[in-house]
């Protein structure tokens, strides 16, 4: 039976961190299954729409990338999901599926990022050895956001730091709730904040909205005469997250 892998991504027009997430996070899925032809998707219309603009560079959507599958004759496919959460995004290739499971021998899917509570816990251990304590200092990481309900997993992953006794670890976003106006209060006793991205990619919002120069996380922060550091690595740049990835591949469930 033909095997094949399509790997889902949210995407970015950023090729340096590309390069450093998305690129080694498909090498890895590469050498894991080495029997299947291995196909990439993006999900996000703008990026993709971006990249024909500047470039005339065209990547598949996930229906192009099901269609590609077809016409490769696999019959047993598997999608791998590099989403953070079971969103917008992720929902996107979970309807796409439907539509397309009758044209394959078998299809299963795996999680997104963060999803079980196995997986928050694996996650909190990682950035709880990478993240060091401090007097004085704490974290904030920048999520991307979204008004699907799933949204919640922010306030899940703060309160989850705060139980594992890592209260200096907060969490905003770009366009979801917690906004960053929602944790300025309970960041306003630390003298120094770390800022990093809670994306797979470290692109426009890391580059802009978390490390630009004009109304981003870093300079309403130093407004407050705070001292700001940050990191513009992706969490698809982390060996635990990729390893993470590859267990939810291992694990997916057939599509009925």
């Amino acid at each position: 039976m033909k095997r094949g892998v399509i790997v889902a991504s949210f995407g970015t027009t950023h090729d340096d961190t590309r390069k450093k997430t998305i690129d080694v996070i498909e090498n890895d899925i590469k050498n894991t299954y080495k029997d299947s032809i291995i196909l990439s998707a993006w999900t996000s219309d703008k990026i993709r729409a971006k990249l024909k603009k500047r470039y005339n560079l065209h990547i598949n959507d996930i229906k192009e990338a099901l269609e590609e599958a077809i016409k490769l004759e696999i019959e047993d496919l598997l999608i791998i999901s590099t989403h953070i959460m079971d969103g917008i995004e992720n929902n996107k290739v979970k309807e796409a599926i439907a539509c397309y499971k009758d044209k394959f021998s078998r299809i299963r899917m795996g999680n997104a990022l963060l999803e079980s509570d196995e997986d928050f816990e694996y996650i909190i251990k990682q950035l709880d050895s990478i993240y060091e304590s401090k007097e004085g200092e704490a974290y904030l990481l920048m999520g991307h956001g979204s008004e699907h309900e799933s949204n919640k997993i922010y306030e899940l992953l703060r309160n989850r730091f705060v139980e594992h006794g890592r209260d200096d670890i907060y969490i905003a976003c770009v366009e979801g709730y917690p906004y960053i106006e929602d944790v300025l209060p309970q960041l306003s006793s630390y003298n120094t904040l770390h800022l990093s991205p809670f994306m797979i990619v470290a692109g426009d919002h890391a580059k802009n909205d978390m490390a630009g120069d004009n109304d981003s996380f870093k300079t309403i922060l130093e407004d407050m005469n705070k001292n700001v550091d940050f990191e513009l690595k992706g969490l698809g740049e982390y060996d635990f997250v990729r390893r993470l990835i590859l267990k939810h591949a291992d694990e997916a469930s057939y599509v009925s």
